[in-house]
C-alpha cells in the first residue's frame, strides 16, 4: 500500500487482492488540479464527498455523492474541485482486458457520470471490502467480478450475455469437489478457472447458475458446516476457526451469526 498527503490532499494507493491487477485509490482532494492526462486502465469511481468537476471528451461534468465517474481507457481528462471543500472518491482502475473478460468485448461508457446512487454505494462497499486483511484473493475476485458485472450492465454499451451451456454442470461439479478436498485453503479464481477448462469469469457465471452462490460462497459453506461440526464434538472456537480455514476467531464469529442466527461459542454450549 502507497499513501501521499499534502496539508489539504490526500491519496492512498494499493492493489485489489489476487492476480486480477485492480488498482484502488481511495483520495480526499481539497485544492488539487489534475492536469489533462490518460490512463492505460478504465477508471471507475464513486463520489463519498463533495463535487468534483471533471473536463471529459470536449465536455464539462460535475459529479457528486450518488454518482459514478466512469472513464475509458486511454482518453484524456482533467478534473478539479468544483466547490470549496473540494471532494473525496474511491476509484477502481481496471485493465482493459479484465473488463474484456467481463463484458465480452472491450466495453465503452457513453456517459461519463450517470447518476445511480445504489451502485454507487455498492462501489465503496466492495473497495472498503478489498482493503480488508481478511478477504481472500478468491472472495476479491469475486466481489470486483460482480459489481463490475453491474456497472457494465448499467452503464456501458455491450453485446448481450451468452446463455447457459449444457457443459456447465459438469465443470461446476468438478469444482466442488476441488474446493471440498481442502477446505482450509483458498484457491484463486485462476486456478479454479484453470480446473475447469474455462475463463475465471465464465466459470463465476456457470457456478453462480449451476449453484446458486459463487466458489467462494460455496467454500465459506464448507467451512461453516465443517466448523459446527467441530464445535458440537466439544472443540473450541478458535480450534474449528483454525481447522476449517477461517482467518480468524473473529472471522468466523462473524459469518457464523449471519448464517445461524447464533456465535459460534453459543452454538457448541448448545
Amino acid at each position: 500500500m502507497r499513501g501521499e498527503q499534502s496539508d489539504t490532499d490526500r491519496v492512498r494507493h494499493q492493489y485489489a487482492p489476487g492476480d486480477s491487477d485492480v488498482r484502488l485509490v481511495t483520495a480526499s482532494f481539497r485544492t488539487h488540479h489534475f492536469v489533462p492526462h490518460a490512463h492505460s486502465e478504465y477508471a471507475i469511481a464513486a463520489i463519498g464527498r463533495g463535487v468534483e468537476a471533471v473536463r471529459y471528451r470536449g465536455a464539462d461534468e460535475r459529479t457528486g455523492v450518488g454518482d459514478l465517474l466512469l472513464l475509458d481507457a486511454e482518453v484524456v481528462h482533467a478534473g478539479r474541485p468544483a466547490v470549496p471543500q473540494g471532494w473525496d472518491y474511491r476509484v477502481f482502475y481496471v485493465p482493459p482486458e479484465l473488463l474484456a473478460e467481463i463484458a465480452g468485448r472491450r466495453p465503452a461508457f457513453p456517459a461519463a457520470t450517470p447518476r445511480d446512487p445504489e451502485l454507487a454505494a455498492r462501489l465503496i462497499r466492495v473497495h472498503r471490502l478489498l482493503g480488508e486483511p481478511s478477504t481472500s484473493p478468491l472472495q476479491a475476485c469475486e466481489e470486483l467480478h460482480q459489481v463490475l458485472t453491474h456497472v457494465v450492465a448499467r452503464h456501458a454499451e455491450r453485446e448481450p450475455p451468452q446463455p447457459p451451456k449444457s457443459t456447465w454442470p459438469t465443470a461446476v461439479r468438478r469444482i466442488q469437489d476441488y474446493l471440498a478436498a481442502d477446505i482450509r485453503r483458498t484457491p484463486s479464481l485462476a486456478e479454479l478457472a484453470e480446473a475447469a477448462g474455462m475463463s475465471r469469469f465464465k466459470l463465476l457465471r456457470a457456478f453462480r447458475a449451476v449453484t446458486g452462490v459463487t466458489p467462494h460462497g460455496y467454500l465459506l459453506a464448507l467451512r461453516l458446516r465443517h466448523a459446527q461440526q467441530l464445535l458440537t464434538a466439544g472443540h473450541s472456537v478458535a480450534r474449528a476457526a483454525a481447522d476449517s480455514g477461517f482467518y480468524d476467531q473473529a472471522h468466523l464469529h462473524r459469518h457464523f451469526r449471519r448464517t445461524f442466527g447464533a456465535p459460534p461459542g453459543r452454538f457448541a454450549r448448545a
